[in-house]
């Protein structure tokens, strides 16, 4: 049975988000103090490049794995542990997480793909902060090497390389990688852009880094963990084989899967509709506002409460889902040299 979810209605928007999504069987897993808050965790990119894998046909699953053998990096960062089970499946969620090991290779780290500059929200007085554009447009003279560019823009960028087969195998293989961590980044609302508020967030709150919670590290990082923390081979099996159990999890990722539009707009947007409704929620604005109003000093942690994390649970999810659903389709593009399609 659907059960409607309602983030709650927000103090400073009158829009409501119409939200229908099953409560899976799994229970939310609560991101440690340990945790990196980079994006997703490392459990959550196997999960969504996976569920993009799956959807792949034969001949598609075949050249993924032709290409990715000419990565760069392969010898060194795509050998499994004695402890896997299944090398094959490990190797192809490692794709997605991949760009998030290259940040200790100065080589491949690109610090500023991971993100969108932009407000998710702003509150109090708008003339007092400063929120930066956020770019779509990629540079004509961007390539694999340009440092200063964000999620749509890297995006844009990859899926050229990765579908034109007169680009060299290696650099087609980091493109489908950062194709599919970036489709993951794109759908966690933290990584869409940030809170700004007067006096507290002037510059913004670092997609909600600067916001300490007591379920973990910072509110960024307990977002990064919904689907995991560090790699476990069962957990992301039982959390596949949830999410794939909602038969009606399809319909809400064809909203937004169009070739042409999906990175540069629908999927930040609706990243940003989320940051707005679920993350930054009236518990999490209160602690905030009260700082702006001078009535505290700082923002102390913030104890969520069980609302808030099980909606947060159910939110992820259905990203993930999302993510994956989505990112099958500009991976066969790619993966078909440039030939679109429709699925």
């Amino acid at each position: 049975m659907w059960l409607a979810v309602i983030c709650g209605s927000h103090p400073d928007h009158e829009e409501v988000i119409p939200m229908k999504l099953r409560n899976l069987a799994l229970a939310v897993a609560f991101v440690s103090a340990a945790s990196l808050a980079h994006a997703w965790s490392e459990c959550g990119h196997h999960i969504i490049t996976l569920l993009a894998y799956d959807r792949l046909e034969q001949h598609e699953q075949s050249r993924l794995f032709e290409i990715l053998e000419q990565h760069p990096r392969y010898a060194e960062d795509f050998e499994p542990s004695p402890k896997i089970k299944d090398v094959k499946r490990w190797r192809i969620g490692r794709i997605g997480y991949w760009p998030d090991i290259a940040r200790s290779q100065p080589k491949y780290n690109r610090p500023t793909w991971h993100y969108q500059l932009g407000a998710n929200l702003v509150i109090g007085d708008k003339s007092k902060v400063t929120v930066p554009q956020s770019p779509f447009q990629v540079p004509e003279d961007a390539t694999l090497e340009t440092q200063e560019l964000y999620i749509a823009q890297a995006f844009t960028l990859c899926l050229g390389v990765a579908s034109d087969n007169t680009k060299p195998a290696a650099d087609r293989a980091l493109a489908l990688c950062w194709l599919a961590h970036l489709a993951g980044d794109a759908h966690q609302p933290c990584h869409a852009g940030s809170l700004y508020a007067e006096t507290v967030f002037p510059d913004g709150d670092r997609g909600a880094n600067r916001i300490k919670v007591k379920q973990g590290r910072n509110l960024h990082a307990l977002w990064d963990g919904l689907l995991g923390g560090r790699f476990d081979e069962g957990d992301v099996k039982r959390r596949l084989a949830a999410i794939n159990a909602d038969e009606e999890m399809p319909a809400r990722a064809r909203r937004y899967d169009a070739l042409d539009t999906a990175i540069r707009s629908e999927w930040l947007a609706e990243s940003e509709r989320y940051a707005v409704f679920c993350v930054y929620t009236k518990e999490v604005l209160q602690p905030v506002k009260a700082v702006q109003r001078g009535l505290t000093e700082e923002v102390p942690a913030i104890d969520l409460s069980d609302k808030y994390l099980e909606t947060a649970g159910r939110v992820a999810k259905m990203r993930a889902f999302q993510a994956g659903f989505r990112l099958a389709k500009f991976w066969k593009f790619a993966l078909n040299d440039g030939v679109g399609a429709d699925q």
